[in-house]
């Protein structure tokens, strides 16, 4: 298995990168089940449903299809948006664009460091108009340096997690019992058996999103058959133009607002609990609320104004669990202390998992500093960064949302907008900016997937310890063919030729950004700090209101979670997976109830498999492709 998933690598990361790169769609790893290795697994369970019935001997164990899930999603973190391509953009996009219009030469283009970024005028003119190669001498003397680097620093940053993973590991799986709902479909698909595939109800939610998709796709090529709307984007689902039409404040409330129909979101909704289903579209629409009694005091309240009240959720989100598990923290550290054996069912034994943790992040504020980072700067920069790896995993574990971006808060950003660069100075500052790529959204990260290996290796005869310790090269092969696929596509093609504005707008975002800050000179952002101590009382709040009434109907998560960006994709999709929750409980009862999940199942493979085949379809053919996805 660990052949067969090595050898599928490489292909994933082209069909990601050649996704966003040529066919302009939003890659999978936006969302917290990549479909793309959904895609896979289905296809290797048909292969190995032949196999049972014609050579059993031959056939995989459901524990090896779970490995190559496990395997093949943290390769696939590698080519995200969050880590390969808006690093790859921002590592360029300095020097490409720097114009005496923007000033960024004489503002902070000295302090890149020439060992993480590409000055080089001709080089950039190769990969921003195409035809050339990255098998050319010429280009692989620019670029291999830089890509190495990169390729080393993302390694060690997302191998050194599996630390905590020892730490975090009996308090979430056994002592907790965490969900894990995001595994639950392939840990389904990977048994001998799938007793749901002869119900009848599956079949129909599996055509449901299968006919949308196939109206989407013919739609597509012939414009004059009608498409059935589901897609952010598509004026017909869009409430802004509604709003508008009520003049001042209501239409304060319409930017990004979309009744949003995504089957397979919908499917995720659905093994959700109902009360955060609940939570995330009364939140969004709370947010929306908020914009418009703003905009009836005439105050101008901005579209991300609410993200510093978020951040402050989002730590008491993550305080409040390793607050609760303190003692258990305390215990493995006194047994790393003592050196005490690996227990049985231990991925690794205390110490090593401490000094697995502990050498990756001294290594990683080394490369800070190397990069331009003061010590303090870097040890908070990467210190914050592992925070926020934690809070992604604990929202997967406990929650399962279908995405769990954290934009525009990473330590990046929120270290030169709170602090600002008064405190930090020019340099922290640019190196900060530069690493903007790989904090920006944080929606791809490796560590959940990699914490998910021993929940399923909890419920399955999957080897604990040896999926967590393959996860780190497989790793290291996901990141070395995205590096390879990215310039291979970029060059062959060139960056400023395909469709949509997505690459000039992250080449230059974190840019455009540095120089508004460096040009604003602002102080310590004092109100952001506020607004983020009113978000984590906030949470505490909501969190005791729920403790103490048990019918409390709103889960506290939901108040940091609905702030995101793709929230404006899924609130509705949430909407309604609350409303059928809800509706089956009352009028169908538990027989009901049960079905649930079935329907999950059917909406979510079919609306990936059938999504996933036409997008296959565009490759082949050289056309452009119906994404039901973006």
């Amino acid at each position: 298995m660990l052949l067969i998933a090595a050898l599928l690598v490489p292909v994933n990361a082209f069909f990601v990168l050649f996704m966003s790169y040529e066919r302009n769609i939003f890659d999978p790893t936006l969302v917290a089940l990549f479909w793309n290795v959904l895609f896979l697994i289905v296809v290797m369970r048909l292969i190995n449903q032949a196999l049972l019935r014609w050579r059993p001997a031959a056939a995989f164990s459901p524990a090896e299809l779970l490995a190559l899930w496990v395997l093949l999603a943290v390769a696939t973190s590698g080519a995200g948006l969050d880590s390969m391509q808006c690093t790859f953009l921002s590592m360029q996009g300095a020097f490409h664009f720097a114009s005496p219009e923007n000033h960024w030469e004489s503002l902070f283009l000295r302090n890149l460091p020439p060992a993480l970024t590409v000055s080089d005028p001709a080089a950039l003119q190769r990969i921003w108009f195409g035809g050339s190669s990255i098998l050319e001498p010429r280009n692989l003397v620019v670029w291999a340096g830089p890509a190495a680097r990169w390729w080393a620093l993302m390694t060690i940053l997302w191998a050194t997690p599996i630390g905590l993973i020892q730490m975090l590991r009996k308090r979430w799986v056994e002592q907790e019992k965490m969900g894990f709902p995001i595994v639950h479909l392939p840990l389904e698909l990977a048994g001998n058996r799938i007793p749901w595939l002869r119900n009848p109800v599956f079949w129909v939610a599996v055509a449901t999103p299968a006919f949308i998709n196939l109206l989407g796709g013919l739609h597509t090529y012939y414009p004059s058959i009608p498409s059935i709307p589901t897609a952010l984007g598509d004026p017909r689902l869009d409430l802004g133009p509604f709003l508008a039409g009520f003049g001042r404040p209501w239409d304060a409330a319409g930017f990004m607002f979309y009744t949003c129909f995504y089957p397979f979101i919908l499917g995720l909704g659905l093994l959700l609990p109902g009360e955060l289903c609940l939570s995330l579209w009364f939140f969004f629409l709370f947010w929306r609320a908020e914009k418009i009694v703003a905009a009836s005091f005439g105050l101008n309240a901005a579209w991300d104004s609410h993200y510093p009240v978020a951040a402050g959720g989002y730590l008491a989100l993550v305080g409040f669990p390793l607050w609760a598990a303190r003692h258990q923290l305390g215990l493995v550290l006194r047994k790393a202390w003592r050196r005490e054996a690996r227990e049985a069912g231990e991925p690794l034994a205390p110490s090593s998992a401490v000094a697995i943790f502990l050498v990756g992040f001294v290594l990683l504020v080394w490369i800070g500093m190397y990069a331009g980072l003061s010590l303090p700067v870097a040890a908070a920069f990467f210190l914050q960064y592992f925070v926020m790896t934690v809070i992604i995993g604990r929202i997967r574990a406990e929650m399962g949302l279908p995405t769990h971006e954290l934009e525009r808060w990473g330590p990046a950003w929120l270290q030169s907008t709170i602090v600002g660069p008064r405190v930090l100075g020019l340099q922290n500052m640019s190196t900060l900016s530069l690493f903007y790529g790989f904090t920006r959204g944080m929606r791809n990260v490796p560590f959940p997937h990699q914490f998910e290996s021993q929940y399923l290796a909890s419920r399955t005869g999957l080897d604990g310890r040896r999926i967590l310790l393959a996860t780190v090269p497989f790793i290291s092969l996901g990141l070395g063919w995205s590096w390879f696929w990215t310039l291979f596509l970029s060059l062959n093609r060139g960056l400023g030729t395909y469709r949509g504005p997505f690459h000039t707008w992250f080449a230059q975002e974190t840019w455009t950004q540095l120089s508004g800050w460096l040009s604003a000179d602002a102080p310590v952002a004092w109100g952001k700090i506020g607004a983020g101590v009113i978000g984590f009382t906030g949470y505490w709040g909501v969190m005791a209101l729920r403790s103490r009434w048990i019918a409390w109907p709103l889960h506290p998560a939901g108040f940091a979670l609905s702030t995101t960006y793709y929230m404006s994709h899924m609130w509705f999709p949430m909407f309604l997976a609350w409303m059928l929750k809800a509706a089956t409980a009352r009028y169908v009862g538990i027989s009901g109830v049960r079905a649930l999940p079935i329907v999950a199942y059917g909406l979510i493979l079919g609306d990936v498999g059938t999504g996933a085949l036409w997008i296959i379809y565009a490759m082949i053919r050289h056309v452009p492709a119906y994404a039901f996805w973006q």
